[in-house]
């Protein structure tokens, strides 16, 4: 499979699924050899206000298809928090 959309489509579902928070956006996506590697940014706990929301960096590696094999949480931050880019 290598309809990107489907691909985010079917690991956004099983996100869901299996971490009862939706992603909030992708922030990368990799082919590998047997599949991708997926990461995203998800609403793990919503502030008020909003900019007190916490984020959480997730990262997925997902088969051919777009099924989680597994998943790590990398970080988290305050939604009004700076990124250092560096």
């Amino acid at each position: 499979m290598n309809d990107l959309s489907t691909i985010v489509q079917t690991a956004s579902k099983q996100i869901n699924h299996f971490t009862g928070v939706t992603v909030e956006r992708i922030v990368g996506l990799t082919k590998r050899d047997q599949g991708w590697c997926l990461e995203c940014e998800v609403v793990e706990r919503q502030g008020i206000p909003n900019t007190m929301d916490l984020l959480g960096l997730y990262e997925f590696d997902l088969d051919g298809e777009g099924n989680i094999e597994q998943f790590r949480r990398k970080s988290s931050r305050h939604r009004g928090d700076t990124i250092d880019a560096s």
